[in-house]
């Protein structure tokens, strides 16, 4: 018999199966072999688990990790706490796996009136049945009054009503019984990881789309960008037209007023004719121009850097979406690690243009561009006025 009590005494499997004679062995990392010359053992295998309730998380570990394995199980909970919540994540966790349960409710003589253990056992069928979807047998026992019984004290068997879950076993696992079980357990198993991987690709696919949707929002968003900022920048650029026109239009005023045979004397006198122009034709127009081309360089560097800031928090919160979901496991692959690393790639290229972002650098770059621009622009009539004087 194996140890039982009120602390963690199991702390292995245990595969219990018939042998010549008493004897445990070691079968692997938490799993133990132990025979006993009893006949019945002699076409099944019966396995001792942790409780779920164990306080050592490593019991509850091995437990929920043999359940695939087994054909038919036997769920005990216990008369003075039945069903507790972890028990009840263990009840949905054996559903999922398809697999025949029977419920056995332990420590019945702590009970002194029956009515007490019919109201637990009213509590159990429905529990049981809000989880499973369906009542399954559950046999009321009392394992210290059977074990009495079976070590001389015959007396107290009836009271442990161990009898009624023996035959109920013995019938469940007879040679035909056995044997649906052995076809219907795998073929059960084989569904169950089916559908998981069905809908772990479900999944995964649902993620890629909406990674893909996020790419082409931020394409949409970067297209946007461009024209927004083409549309801008022509708004912009046509103040230093505008004032490039005006100080055109008082350059052919000024020609078509001094340019006359009576004012040559006055042509002639070059620092004369040089004030003028200066005065009446350039005026304050590089001013005004060097005021709208800074005006025009925040306005880009300041919708440049906001552009990479959207691009870094929008990538962020695709990386973090899904942070508590859990989609598939490592026996999988390594897609989410895959997919992370890419995300974190990515974002921390993005990131890196933010952080190193360098306003002065950008500005004077675009300065630069600006004035080679508009000295293309104003080139001619510099040309033409040098040509005057």
């Amino acid at each position: 018999m194996l140890d039982e009590g009120v602390t963690p005494t199991t702390a292995h499997i245990h595969l219990i199966r018939y042998g010549a004679a008493t004897s445990t062995e070691v079968l692997g990392p938490g799993i133990r072999s132990v025979t006993a010359p009893v006949d019945f053992l002699k076409n099944l295998h019966i396995v001792d688990t942790p409780g779920t309730n164990a306080i050592i998380r490593e019991h509850e570990r091995l437990t929920t990790e043999f359940v695939p394995r087994a054909d038919f199980i036997l769920f005990v909970t216990s008369a003075d706490r039945p069903f507790t919540e972890t028990e009840r994540a263990f009840i949905e966790a054996i559903r999922a796996w398809g697999k025949k349960v029977v419920v056995v409710v332990n420590k019945i003589d702590i009970f002194a009136r029956a009515s007490e253990l019919d109201e637990v056992l009213a509590f159990v069928g429905e529990a049981a049945r809000s989880v499973l979807g369906t009542t399954p047998p559950i046999f009321p026992v009392s394992a210290r009054l059977a074990a009495r019984a079976k070590q001389g004290e015959p007396a107290v068997w009836t009271a442990s009503r161990f009898e009624a879950l023996e035959h109920f076993i013995h019938d469940a696992l007879d040679e035909q019984s056995r044997f649906a079980f052995k076809v219907s357990s795998p073929l059960g198993v084989g569904d169950v990881l089916a559908r998981r991987y069905l809908e772990v690709a479900d999944e995964r696919l649902a993620l890629l789309a909406e990674d893909t949707a996020a790419l082409d929002d931020i394409e949409r968003q970067m297209a946007q960008y461009r024209a927004d900022l083409a549309k801008g920048f022509a708004l912009r650029m046509s103040a230093v037209e505008k004032v490039l026109l005006e100080m055109e239009g008082r350059g052919h005023q000024y020609f078509d007023d001094n340019l006359r045979l009576g004012r040559v004397f006055d042509l002639v006198n070059r620092s004369r004719i040089q004030r003028e122009f200066e005065l009446q034709v350039v005026a304050d127009a590089p001013q005004q121009i060097e005021r709208h081309v800074s005006d025009i360089i925040d306005w880009l560097v300041d919708q440049d850097y906001r552009q990479w800031q959207a691009v870094s928090a929008r990538l962020a919160t695709r990386h973090h979406a899904h942070g508590d979901r859990i989609l598939g496991t490592t026996e999988i692959g390594s897609f989410h690690q895959d997919r992370t690393r890419l995300l974190e790639s990515v974002g921390r290229e993005a990131q890196r243009v933010v952080d190193t972002y360098d306003r002065r650098r950008e500005a004077e770059a675009i300065a630069n561009g600006a004035r080679t621009a508009v000295a293309t622009t104003a080139g001619p009539m510099t040309a033409c006025a040098r040509a005057i004087v």
